[in-house]
């Protein structure tokens, strides 16, 4: 169950904090709260949907406990291997303009955005977040033009 979900807890944890070197802290205290919560599953989502909305609520709690510690870092270098040095460099650019970007989000989005980009569907992130689908939907876009605004202000800067 963790094998399979790792890399969606991991990329939860570095979307959701300012401070990436709490990354595996954070990625600790999500396991450890699984494990307390194994036994409240009741089947009626699906395990990875579970899973995630414990990760949220963790996350917020984490957050909310290293409020003092809390500060910007730009991402770690992107890891991008067979291409030419020019396209990994505006790739590398381009993934630090996004990751930049859902910094500066309000909590909230962001985690419904590292959500989206864990290509989960509206009714899943609407379950993990407690929110109806038909809002999950509108938050979206507008959580999209937001990232476009925040990166073309980037760009100028």
């Amino acid at each position: 169950m963790v094998r399979d979900n790792s890399a969606g807890i991991y990329r939860i944890c570095k979307a959701y904090l300012y401070n990436k070197s709490h990354v595996d802290d954070l990625y600790q205290e999500i396991l450890l709260q699984i494990w307390k919560s194994l036994d409240s599953y009741k089947g009626a989502a699906k395990i990875s949907t579970w899973i995630y909305r414990i990760a949220v609520n963790t996350a917020i709690t984490y957050n909310a406990q290293h409020k003092k510690t809390r500060f910007n870092e730009l991402p770690e270098r992107a890891e991008i291997a067979d291409e030419p040095q020019t396209a990994a460099k505006e790739k590398e650019s381009q993934l630090t303009q996004l990751t930049n970007a859902i910094n500066q989000l309000e909590e909230h989005d962001r985690i419904i955005i590292s959500l989206v980009l864990e290509d989960l569907s509206y009714k899943e992130i609407a379950e993990i977040t407690g929110s109806n689908t038909n809002n999950i939907g509108v938050r979206i876009a507008r959580i999209k033009t937001k990232l476009l605004k925040l990166m073309e202000n980037q760009n100028y800067a």
